[in-house]
């Protein structure tokens, strides 16, 4: 899609973000500007902060304090993404080789919490006191879906439920804290109502695209996602397809158990697991779910008049699940 449509009415603020990124990660210590150096060259598309300004936009002016705080959702992700790939070994991220495999897990880990440590007291100099109540809380659920999912690795008897518990914490929890954030600024605070409803936004949001992120697993193009297929399977999580396929009676959910097990699977094997997943329609089942999210985010966002902002929201919910199509 044309991220234009999403990212065109913030664009400015954008801008003021990577300038301030890039003053953060400054440091007199070596390996942290090296590691700064590779995170700034490989960063995505800044999602998050754009949904924070997208949502502040529609009360009014995005000022200096949202832009600061959308700096500081963008932090907490690449802290959380960099510990994310050490604790998978993970080679690449967008493509590109991840910090855990150009140094090691250690330099990772490291960076990570300084990642974390700086947006927190950028919060604090900053004076970000209602951001930072929200994004302890984030943080806090984020570990917690960390826990989660290492508590349900390799588990073929992880629910649906379990799974959405997981990726809930784990992805959505920023996503709707920004969008939280942003709605809580311009004087809106205290419209309690719809600072919770873009909660709830910023929540169907991030379900639908981790569900969708979870699908490129088994359908994703590497070139165009950035993320290895098969890399979910080896590292042994249960994601949504797979849950499906396993609830099916017969040999089908049986034969995905065992596949699950292998961990690294042939070619052969690998394309056997794909046509299991699609002749039970659990490929099928996982992309409805996401646009089921996607319904719910658009109804949360209804009741906005409309404007440039609110067509870059809805183009905002196209975007997590149109890779997908």
């Amino acid at each position: 899609m044309d991220w234009s449509r999403v990212q065109g009415p913030v664009r400015r603020e954008l801008a003021q973000v990577d300038r301030q990124l890039a003053m953060l990660f400054r440091s007199d210590i070596g390996i942290i500007n090296q590691v700064a150096g590779h995170f700034l060259a490989t960063r995505g598309k800044k999602f998050r902060p754009t949904l924070l300004l997208l949502v502040a936009r529609l009360g009014g002016k995005a000022d200096r304090d949202v832009v600061a705080a959308a700096c500081v959702v963008e932090i907490i992700h690449a802290a959380a993404l960099i510990h994310d790939d050490s604790v998978d070994k993970s080679l690449l991220r967008r493509g590109l080789p991840t910090v855990n495999h150009l140094w090691n897990d250690e330099v990772a880990i490291i960076i990570g919490d300084f990642l974390y440590s700086k947006a927190f007291t950028k919060m604090v100099d900053e004076d970000l006191h209602p951001a930072m109540e929200i994004l302890a809380r984030v943080s806090h659920q984020m570990t917690i879906g960390e826990a989660l999912e290492f508590e349900f690795e390799d588990d073929v008897a992880v629910t649906e439920e379990q799974y959405f518990d997981v990726i809930r914490a784990k992805t959505a929890s920023l996503i709707a804290g920004a969008c939280q954030i942003g709605a809580s600024v311009n004087g809106k605070a205290k419209d309690k109502a719809r600072v919770r409803r873009f909660r709830d936004f910023g929540d169907h949001v991030g379900m639908a695209f981790q569900i969708t992120d979870d699908l490129f697993d088994y359908v994703g193009d590497p070139l165009s996602t950035g993320k290895g297929v098969g890399g979910d399977l080896e590292s042994g999580k249960i994601t949504l397809p797979l849950i499906h396929a396993l609830t099916q009676n017969g040999k089908d959910g049986k034969r995905v158990a065992a596949l699950i097990e292998k961990k690294r699977l042939t070619p052969e094997e690998w394309r056997e697991l794909v046509a299991v997943l699609e002749r039970n329609g659990s490929i099928e089942y996982a992309t409805k779910r996401a646009r089921d999210y996607a319904k719910k985010a658009r109804r949360a966002l209804a009741p906005e008049p409309t404007s440039a902002i609110k067509d870059a929201l809805d183009a905002s919910v196209d975007y997590a699940i149109s890779r997908l199509s």
